[in-house]
């Protein structure tokens, strides 16, 4: 944002790329490629191209493991460990993370060279190419033509989609850094590039205009080879997450405090709004549901599983899924190739859940009416001789643990093995698992190694920014902390019911989350603060290793749970039958790492090569503590 990028005119390679269709006669291209301005404004896929380069080169990378060296997210927080200590997630951890050296991501669709950036250049580019697009577009070819039904509402669309880009972008701005330089120009370089950052409530009303804007010119759906463009609930739902991290303690009270103590209600107002953003995402297109698994045992990635339903379905169905990349084979194997255990051949194990995060999936007892859920337990004998039966379904939606058997043909499954000296734990090997466990969320269970890819080119995914549940959750912190945990929505009911009965309250949406899952209801009669903690468990666990905790933690002021240790298992065999294979075990928990926490990590440093961009022309404060 603060020097004049000449970028604009290289989006013809993205745009070749996502729209390609056969060019008419009368629309030739120039000769050289676009070479000025109207080149691009005159042509109708180059216009279109300046929205498209965002799909392609500035949307999330389509797999997990996106930060610097191959880390997830989850292992920045408590969810995980990286199993690699050299690796630059270990920075967020670790304490080393600075204005001069912080972790980058991964940025780039499924069909360009992806490029590491700091979230902070990122966004401004996104900003900036928006902002080309909307000061230009309305002199452009790219017109609504009446007379060509493809085309009737094409500059209204791609406007909508240009506005949710750039309200996006801000929100990922300020989730990292707090309150930003707002840029609604392309910021020429005789504007005033040196100005100081605008304040939260400027920033968070800013957002909100603009997902307005897109919310307006956005369709409802878009037709199914084009499902991946942002629509009018892709925009609710940014609008909903927006305004439940304004609600939330960090983000209310000081900033250069770090807002308000953790499970600080602050301003009611702020909450109610955040309830009614959800509510009005959920009810105002009723394609996007909570699909339920048709399937509750393993394999855990097959069809009709909760693994298939919300990652690994065919996208322009799956109802599930709000906003994610384009659903394709190209690079769709990373996710195996990095979280798949170490041993199988091609997979290097990088994120490994910790003793915690497997620790938080309940266990299930008893059955029909008597059957409940209750919390893991070491010191229960039962849970303790078998810690990984009747667990919570997503647990083995998300958890490779040992003796589990993988995959979905009974010809070619074989067992995961992390006791002391099993295939898939033996020490020697640099990237084994630190704790005894693998990840395996997202990963496909037809998939059997990664050393022969080709086997594997028909696998597609995708990867998701919103999804449906996550509006569910986020409507019931809102109607939790603005009502309270029983309370019956005065603006209305949820467009869902669960047998019968309509979700109206936080508790009655935390509880058809839970059915999704097979799981009982919570108990009644919870007080504010119990439902709370209730609401925060069931975002650990639904929402696990999708890159929510590592904010959530944040905005909660919840962020010395980053600073506890971390804990693994380690398991022995007691003994082994003819063929080699365990006959018992034994369990023993132990701590895996120290972690480093100060409280100006509520804030990512803002980087210090944009600070120094203001040296004598004005000032780019630098976040608290840093």
């Amino acid at each position: 944002m603060k020097r004049r990028i000449y970028t604009t005119i290289l989006c013809a390679a993205a745009v070749c790329l996502l729209a390609s269709c056969e060019r008419t006669f009368l629309e030739p291209w120039p000769s050289e490629g676009a070479r000025t301005e109207d080149d691009i404004w005159s042509n109708y896929k180059y216009a279109k191209g300046m929205v498209d380069n965002m799909y392609a080169y500035n949307i999330m990378c389509p797999y997990v493991n996106d930060i610097s060296g191959n880390g997830a997210l989850a292992s920045a927080c408590d969810e995980a460990e990286h199993s690699v200590a050299s690796g630059a997630v270990q920075n967020f951890t670790n304490g080393v993370w600075n204005p001069t050296s912080t972790p980058t991501i991964l940025y780039g669709g499924p069909w360009v060279d992806r490029e590491y950036r700091s979230p902070y250049v990122n966004s401004y580019q996104i900003i900036r190419r928006a902002n080309q697009f909307l000061e230009n577009v309305d002199n452009s070819v790219l017109i609504d033509d009446p007379d060509d039904p493809t085309r009737a509402n094409d500059r209204t669309y791609f406007k909508g989609q240009a506005y949710f880009w750039r309200a996006i972008a801000q929100f990922w701005l300020l989730r990292c850094y707090g309150p930003y330089v707002i840029s609604l120009s392309s910021e020429n370089i005789d504007d005033d590039l040196f100005r100081g950052r605008n304040t939260m409530d400027e920033c968070v009303a800013q957002i909100l205009a603009d997902c307005e804007k897109a919310i307006s010119m956005l369709p409802t759906l878009w037709v199914d080879n084009q499902w991946h463009r942002a629509n009018a609930t892709a925009a609710r739902a940014l609008k909903a997450r927006m305004l439940l991290y304004y609600a939330s303690p960090l983000y209310q009270g000081d900033f250069e405090s770090f807002g308000l103590p953790k499970n600080t209600v602050g301003d009611v107002d702020r909450w109610v709004a955040a309830a009614d953003a959800a509510r009005e995402a959920i009810n105002t297109n009723e394609y996007y549901d909570l699909t339920k698994p048709t399937s509750y045992q393993r394999p855990w990635s097959g069809t009709g599983s909760l693994n298939f339903t919300v990652g690994l379905g065919a996208a322009a169905v799956n109802k599930e899924i709000i906003w994610a990349t384009t659903r394709t084979s190209t690079a769709s194997l990373q996710n195996e190739y990095y979280q798949m255990p170490a041993g199988v051949d091609g997979c290097y194990g990088y994120t490994n859940p910790t003793q915690e995060m497997v620790d938080a999936f309940e266990v299930v007892t008893g059955t029909g009416a008597d059957r409940k859920a209750v919390d893991f337990d070491w010191n229960n004998p039962e849970h303790a001789a078998a810690p990984y039966e009747n667990r919570d379904m997503r647990f083995y939606n998300a958890i490779l643990y040992n003796g589990y058997l993988w995959g979905e043909s009974s010809s070619k499954a074989y067992y995961i093995y992390t006791y002391e000296g099993g295939k898939h734990r033996q020490r020697t090997m640099n990237n084994c698992t630190k704790t005894g466990y693998y990840a395996h969320k997202y990963l496909s269970e037809a998939v059997y190694s990664c050393a022969k890819s080709s086997e594997y080119s028909t696998i597609g995914r995708t990867r998701f920014e919103f999804r449906f549940a996550e509006l569910v959750l986020n409507y019931a912190e809102a109607m939790n902390e603005a009502y309270g945990p029983e309370v019956q929505d005065p603006k209305g009911a949820l467009r869902l019911e669960i047998d019968g009965e309509p979700i109206n309250t936080a508790k009655a949406a935390i509880d058809i989350v839970r059915d999704r899952a097979n799981m009982p209801p919570l108990a009644s009669g919870l007080s504010q603060d119990e439902m709370r903690e209730k609401i925060k468990h069931e975002r650990r666990i639904e929402l696990c290793f999708e890159g929510h905790r590592f904010y959530d933690l944040r905005r909660w002021k919840e962020g010395d749970k980053l600073g506890d240790p971390i804990h693994g298992i380690v398991i022995e065999a007691t003994g082994y039958d003819a063929k080699g294979v365990p006959t018992g075990y034994t369990y023993t928990v132990e701590q895996v790492e120290d972690r480093v926490w100060r409280d100006c990590m509520y804030w990512w440093p803002i980087p210090y090569s944009e600070i120094v961009k203001y040296s004598g022309k004005g000032e780019l404060e630098q976040n608290p503590g840093w």
